[in-house]
Protein backbone atom coordinates (compact mmCIF):
# COMPACT_ATOMS: atom_id res chain seq x y z
CA UNK A 1 0.00 0.00 0.00
CA UNK A 2 1.47 3.32 -0.96
CA UNK A 3 1.71 6.31 1.33
CA UNK A 4 -0.91 8.20 -0.68
CA UNK A 5 -3.38 5.32 -0.35
CA UNK A 6 -2.84 5.21 3.41
CA UNK A 7 -3.34 8.95 3.60
CA UNK A 8 -6.53 8.66 1.54
CA UNK A 9 -8.00 5.94 3.78
CA UNK A 10 -7.07 7.91 6.89
CA UNK A 11 -8.75 10.97 5.37
CA UNK A 12 -11.92 8.96 4.62
CA UNK A 13 -11.93 7.49 8.15
CA UNK A 14 -11.75 10.90 9.81
CA UNK A 15 -14.31 12.36 7.42
CA UNK A 16 -16.77 9.62 8.41
CA UNK A 17 -16.04 10.18 12.08
CA UNK A 18 -16.61 13.88 11.54
CA UNK A 19 -19.97 13.11 9.96
CA UNK A 20 -20.96 10.99 12.94
CA UNK A 21 -19.76 13.61 15.39
CA UNK A 22 -21.92 16.44 14.10
CA UNK A 23 -25.14 14.45 14.35
CA UNK A 24 -27.06 14.98 17.56
CA UNK A 25 -26.02 12.56 20.29
CA UNK A 26 -28.72 10.44 21.90
CA UNK A 27 -29.61 11.55 25.40
CA UNK A 28 -28.80 9.23 28.31
CA UNK A 29 -31.70 7.12 29.55
CA UNK A 30 -31.43 8.20 33.16
CA UNK A 31 -30.29 11.69 34.11
CA UNK A 32 -26.88 12.15 35.69
CA UNK A 33 -26.61 13.70 39.13
CA UNK A 34 -26.52 17.52 39.13
CA UNK A 35 -22.85 17.60 40.14
CA UNK A 36 -21.70 15.31 37.32
CA UNK A 37 -23.95 16.82 34.67
CA UNK A 38 -21.53 19.65 33.86
CA UNK A 39 -18.54 17.31 33.67
CA UNK A 40 -20.51 14.92 31.48
CA UNK A 41 -21.45 17.75 29.12
CA UNK A 42 -17.79 18.84 28.80
CA UNK A 43 -16.63 15.28 28.16
CA UNK A 44 -19.36 14.75 25.57
CA UNK A 45 -18.49 17.95 23.69
CA UNK A 46 -14.75 17.16 23.74
CA UNK A 47 -15.47 13.66 22.43
CA UNK A 48 -17.84 14.96 19.74
CA UNK A 49 -15.48 17.65 18.42
CA UNK A 50 -12.27 15.60 18.45
CA UNK A 51 -12.79 14.43 14.83
CA UNK A 52 -13.17 18.07 13.78
CA UNK A 53 -9.80 18.92 15.33
CA UNK A 54 -8.05 15.90 13.83
CA UNK A 55 -9.58 16.63 10.41
CA UNK A 56 -8.38 20.25 10.63
CA UNK A 57 -4.86 19.10 11.54
CA UNK A 58 -4.75 16.66 8.62
CA UNK A 59 -5.94 19.37 6.20
CA UNK A 60 -3.36 21.82 7.61
CA UNK A 61 -0.56 19.28 7.17
CA UNK A 62 -1.60 18.59 3.57
CA UNK A 63 -1.75 22.32 2.81
CA UNK A 64 1.70 22.97 4.30
CA UNK A 65 3.23 20.03 2.43
CA UNK A 66 1.59 21.16 -0.79
CA UNK A 67 2.92 24.70 -0.25
CA UNK A 68 6.44 23.44 0.36
CA UNK A 69 6.45 20.93 -2.51
CA UNK A 70 5.16 23.52 -4.99
CA UNK A 71 8.26 25.60 -4.40
CA UNK A 72 6.47 28.54 -2.85
CA UNK A 73 8.89 28.41 0.06
CA UNK A 74 11.93 29.06 -2.16
CA UNK A 75 11.46 32.79 -2.60
CA UNK A 76 10.53 34.98 -5.55
CA UNK A 77 10.84 33.85 -9.15
CA UNK A 78 14.04 34.97 -10.92
CA UNK A 79 12.56 37.25 -13.62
Amino acid sequence: MTAMTKLYYRFVYWRRRLGRAVRPAPEPRRPAPARGRRLLAVKRSVYRFRPVYVFAVIVAIVLVLSYLMAGAGRGPLPY
